[in-house]
């Protein structure tokens, strides 16, 4: 009833394929095709094919990319990065709350650093860098999540630390740790960047993948919502000027709940409900199967 692609090398065979099904068919019917784009700015240009019903893209900049390509307004829709549901429901939480069950002291200025799923980049010397320096502003407490990497797990709990240093592994609840935190040291995945958003979380970028993530630098800080810097010790300094800078970080979060769609898997999902509804055939244009297509199209706001 619908084909929907999340990789960039995906619309060109499948479009092929789609169209050699039709031409095989005694009464060809019409099966939708949508891309959803996965990139935030740096995008490559098999994302873009004229061929797609809908291209659904996440910012300004792959919208006007989208455009070069040759895809027309009705094609291109903007709803934000597709991200895991339970972010869209962050405005219930409080912050003391979430700290106190997560075990966080409540009161201290609190960074969370993440490595990916597999607990990549600088997240160590980064830890290091923030540990010495906390004591500087009276204290403050660290999240680093390493993902699967248990190697990195067991050698930072062998380590000693001056601060508060919450040390896991893969977590499923990375909306509470990030709703739980007051900024966060990452590379610049467009996921982690739009969950961040979404929590109204500062960015402070530290890593990135040549090409493909290179553009979402310049995005955060053009943006103020975030800076750069791959020196574990620039990135305490920056963290740390940003704590001290209270109204300054009281903006910036402002900014960054401003440039968050925690709604966009929601929208996406009613724009696929409503192409599945469109181009379904007459045997089932009314009936159990196009009622059941309401159940996936609701909004939780």
């Amino acid at each position: 009833d619908l084909v929907v692609s999340v990789h960039p090398l995906l619309q060109v065979p499948t479009l092929a394929a789609l169209k050699d099904i039709r031409e095989k068919e005694h009464e060809p019917k019409k099966i939708p095709f949508a891309t959803v784009v996965t990139d935030y700015t740096t995008c490559h240009a098999t994302w873009f094919d004229k061929g797609v019903d809908k291209c659904f893209v996440p910012t300004v900049e792959t919208k006007e990319f989208g455009e070069r390509r040759g895809l027309s307004e009705s094609q291109l829709v903007m709803h934000g990065l597709p991200i895991r549901p339970a972010f869209s429901k962050l405005h219930s939480l409080s912050k003391t709350r979430l700290r106190q069950r997560l075990g966080l002291k409540r009161n201290l200025n609190t960074v969370l650093i993440v490595g990916g799923g597999d607990g990549m980049g600088p997240v160590e010397e980064t830890c290091a860098a923030l540990d010495k320096r906390f004591p500087e502003m009276g204290g403050g407490q660290v999240v680093v999540i390493c993902g699967r990497n248990k190697h990195l797990v067991n050698r930072l709990k062998r380590r000693k630390w001056e601060s508060n240093v919450e040390i896991l592994g893969f977590v499923s609840n990375m909306h509470e740790w990030m709703a739980a935190s007051d900024c966060i040291v990452t590379k610049a995945g467009p996921g982690t960047i739009a969950e961040s958003l979404a929590c109204g979380l500062p960015i402070m970028l530290n890593n990135f993948i040549p090409c493909q993530e290179a553009g979402n630098i310049p995005w955060v800080i053009d943006n103020k919502v975030g800076d750069y810097s791959n020196e574990p010790d620039q990135v305490a300094s920056t963290v740390l000027r940003w704590f001290e800078d209270k109204e300054g970080l009281r903006k910036m979060r402002k900014r960054t709940l401003a440039l968050g769609r925690p709604e966009a898997t929601y929208k996406i999902v009613d724009d696929l409900v409503d192409l599945v509804r469109k181009y379904k055939w007459t045997p089932f244009k009314a009936g159990d199967i196009n009622a059941e297509l309401d159940k996936f199209a609701t909004v939780p706001f």
